[in-house]
């Protein structure tokens, strides 16, 4: 009997389906941030009795788990990764912010890129005071011709690590061709901050992230993936231990965002940046084969994000021709697809620094405490709070009955946030972050298919 269990962790809900001999399971359960391997084991333990099996018994009967997740680009989205410190060559301390010089208009349209009005660059991920230039030079042929200040890095180290450096990022001049120099600082970190210290950090190096040319993106790609390689770590960390607690010894598959996997230990954080929704998008592609239909909008609202891709002639033909992650520039290869923050646990704010303008996003709710509604403590009215003022949502049946909603809690919140401080009505104010979201979605919808027509 051959069965398979796929899952995704998503930024609010956790979805199992557990497939055998072509029957389907599915089960849900809240995802648990502070823990993700308790949301993981939940939905197992969920699909389980769905099933009628132990845990132990599905596991057994299981050949293989396909596991995708936005986690890291929820991480992303709401710039909740580590503080980070970059060191580079020095004299190249301000490659990220120059980014080439285009770094405003990487990921943008023609269409975009001509109004310059609303051009600006994103948001870096490490500052400027946390790089740091060290003193070496290897030239384009792999030469050293200049070796490292050892004495000079360690001065430089030390001002990293007192301005709350919890990781750090080696990218220098033409690494890809002789890594000699980022081993070594490699080595002298594990030295000052070896892995039996509680103060010891995670070294990430370019040369192994991404060893290609082109100083720009190989330096992007090694920051991104330190910057999400925390949360992670993190969200793996125990599962691995369970599932062999439980006697489970076959493969655990990550699904990365060019619409392969591979086992855990062979996969970089980086490559499950999207890995969530590029598995909804090869999946669109089989049902549409099934219904007959080949050119798709895939669009998936979960409780953190809005994703979006498209499928031509029943094959997600669309890789990134310039690929980037949040306007970064990362040459590595993986499939187009894009995500805002505008889910159903988004949050509806007023920017004083736009008169009070209501804005969703991008920071969540989650599963913990959640939408108000949930009645779980949490106070920030949600795109969820409001479709169940407005009656979108039905109170006793959400999560198929296993969680029920407070309506109340939902209309305070929106009272006391929105509507109140906007001078409008319960109901209105309801509406308005329904009409601000829905036109979000639409405006990215509009964009990304003027994008696609643009590449063909």
């Amino acid at each position: 009997m051959r069965a398979s269990i796929d899952i995704d962790v998503g930024g609010t809900f956790t979805d199992c389906a557990f497939i055998r001999n072509g029957d389907i399971y599915m089960a849900k359960a809240p995802t648990t941030t502070y823990d993700l391997s308790i949301c993981f084991m939940n939905a197992l333990k969920s699909v389980a009795t769905d099933v009628g099996l132990s845990i132990e018994h599905l596991l057994e009967e299981t050949e293989i788990i396909r596991y995708s997740t936005t986690i890291a680009m929820n991480t992303l989205i709401q710039r909740k990764g580590p503080k980070l410190g970059l060191i580079t060559t020095e004299g190249m301390e301000d490659v990220i912010q120059i980014g080439r010089g285009e770094q405003w208009a990487i990921g943008l349209s023609f269409r975009e890129m001509r109004n310059l009005a609303a051009a600006k660059r994103p948001e870096l991920l490490i500052s400027r005071e946390m790089t740091i230039g060290a003193k070496e030079r290897i030239n384009s042929n792999g030469e050293v011709v200049r070796p490292l200040d050892e004495d000079d890095f360690r001065q430089k180290l030390d001002y990293l690590v007192s301005k709350g450096a919890r990781g750090f990022v080696i990218a220098l001049l033409w690494s890809h061709l002789n890594a000699r120099h980022e081993e070594r600082i490699e080595e002298i970190i594990r030295g000052e901050y070896p892995e039996s210290y509680l103060g010891s950090v995670p070294v990430m190096l370019s040369s192994k992230v991404l060893p290609k040319r082109l100083e720009y993106p190989r330096t992007m790609a090694v920051i991104l993936n330190a910057y999400l390689q925390h949360a992670m770590a993190e969200e793996l960390q125990g599962m691995g231990d369970e599932l062999r607690d439980l006697g489970y010894r076959k493969p655990m598959m990550l699904v990365h965002n060019n619409g392969g996997m591979a086992e855990v230990f062979r996969t970089s954080a980086i490559q499950t940046y999207n890995g969530g929704p590029v598995a909804g998008l090869v999946g669109s592609a089989h049902i549409g084969k099934l219904h007959g239909f080949e050119n798709i909008m895939v669009t998936d609202m979960g409780g953190t994000s809005f994703d979006l891709g498209m499928l031509i002639q029943g094959s997600p033909r669309f890789y990134a021709w310039q690929p980037s992650i949040e306007h970064w520039a990362i040459d590595i290869t993986m499939l187009e697809s894009i995500s805002i923050g505008a889910g159903g646990g988004s949050i509806a704010w007023r920017n004083p620094a736009l008169s009070n303008r209501l804005e969703i996003g991008p920071q969540s709710s989650g599963s913990m405490p959640g939408p108000a509604c949930y009645d779980q403590g949490g106070t920030e009215p949600t795109v969820t709070d409001a479709d169940v003022v407005l009656g979108y949502v039905n109170t006793d049946y959400f999560h198929g009955g296993q969680l029920r909603l407070n309506r109340e809690s939902a209309v305070e919140s929106i009272r006391e946030r929105i509507a109140q401080p906007l001078g409008i009505d319960i109901e209105h104010a309801a509406l308005l972050i329904k009409k601000v979201v829905d036109g979000n979605m639409g405006g990215l919808i509009f964009k990304f298919r003027q994008n696609m027509m643009e590449i063909d």
